[in-house]
């Protein structure tokens, strides 16, 4: 577990007002939807995976593990979000959805671009587009410097 995990975690506990969470997802879940994506999920969101599922905190919404039924499920599930985004419009396998910004943008797990541990790095990708076009712009180094920087900047 990271320092910035660690941080953005006590800062969600310390403003539960603005915190609307799925409930942890058993380990079950997360395993099941880490064979559906074909992926390993690094160990920060997996924590968050087991914590809150998925999480709305104040006007952001972080996509997560929640149920079972993937197919039927919906936002904020990655799963869900994820396949229908493949099949919409082809995305490619190796990222994940972790966030829609509502401006045509989302922001996804890349396990083509790892970090020093080997974990996903958080790049933007814009559905619709072809891969050629896309920059997949590194937002962040891993998850939980993500979820720190949106927590922080949803309580400033």
């Amino acid at each position: 577990m990271s320092t910035e995990y660690n941080k953005a975690k006590k800062l969600i506990e310390e403003n539960e007002n603005l915190v609307d969470d799925f409930g942890g997802a058993s380990d079950d879940i997360i395993k099941k939807a880490q064979a559906v994506l074909g992926i390993q999920f690094p160990k920060d969101y997996e924590l968050f995976l087991s914590c809150f599922g998925a999480l709305t905190f104040g006007s952001i919404e972080i996509y997560g593990v929640f149920r079972e039924d993937f197919e039927n499920s919906g936002v904020p599930d990655t799963v869900w979000a994820t396949l229908n985004e493949r099949k919409l419009v082809n995305m490619p396998k190796h990222l994940v959805i972790l966030y829609n910004t509502g401006m045509g943008e989302m922001y996804c797990l890349n396990y083509k671009d790892l970090n020093n541990n080997n974990e996903p790095k958080i790049t933007s990708y814009f559905p619709g587009f072809s891969e050629d076009a896309q920059k997949n712009e590194v937002l962040y180094n891993n998850f939980a410097e993500f979820l720190l920087d949106m927590v922080t900047e949803e309580i400033n």
